[in-house]
């Protein structure tokens, strides 16, 4: 009798370990097929300098965002991801009322961006940064900017994930390829070169200098 009683408990015992392992399974890979969901690699276009990835603000009843014309191309909050995956980050003022603005001009304006001006996010702390730099008083327009035709990287996620997490009512984000300020500034700070915007080959068509004009193309 004593061992039958030991067999039959031994035998619920082993039932329960494999329904909890079964379980367990089943949580993982329901776990694995979100994540693959949330961490879905995104491809920029190589059409377009801007392409739209999200229709903020929140409210659905809003309609998307016209257009994006160079002299907001930067908005107020940019990411860059390099080539290997690390990101810089620069800010700009408040950007104001833009319904009043010409839309037809889609190409980046000079904003005389400097080397010092990009500071490099530790991978950990991009969270955090986020959460000390984005401001409550007025609204954040943001963009991830990258060369990269697809960001996949770890890094990519943490900063989507956060920046969501940051935006108020009537914040933007884009997504976009880096404007050639962008590069040449990035390439000069990690070479730890001098930098003088004047002394640049700047493209025609790719950039605009609504006030101020380098001399070389002068």
């Amino acid at each position: 009798m004593g061992f039958f009683y030991i067999f039959i408990s031994k035998s619920s015992f082993m039932k329960r370990m494999l329904f909890g392992f079964i379980i367990c399974l089943l949580l993982s890979n329901c776990s694995k097929k979100e994540n693959t969901i949330q961490n879905t690699p995104y491809v920029i276009s190589k059409k377009d300098i801007i392409s739209n990835i999200s229709n903020k603000p929140k409210n659905k009843n809003i309609p998307p965002p016209p257009p994006i014309p160079g002299w907001l191309t930067y908005g107020t909050n940019t990411f860059i991801i390099d080539n290997e995956s690390k990101i810089y980050y620069f800010q700009r003022e408040e950007i104001g009322r833009i319904c009043g603005h010409k839309f037809d001009d889609t190409i980046p304006h000079f904003i005389n961006l400097q080397p010092k001006d990009l500071i490099e996010i530790p991978n950990n702390m991009i969270n955090d940064f986020i959460k000390l730099n984005y401001k409550d008083n007025f609204r954040n327009i943001t963009f991830i900017a990258s060369k990269l035709d697809t960001l996949k990287s770890q890094n990519y996620f943490n900063l989507l994930s956060a920046i969501e997490a940051s935006l108020s009512q009537n914040d933007l984000y884009f997504i976009r390829r880096t404007t050639q300020e962008e590069d040449t500034v990035l390439k000069y700070k990690k070479n730890k070169e001098l930098y003088d915007s004047d002394y640049i080959k700047w493209g025609k068509n790719r950039i605009v200098f609504p006030f101020i004009k380098p001399r070389l193309n002068e």
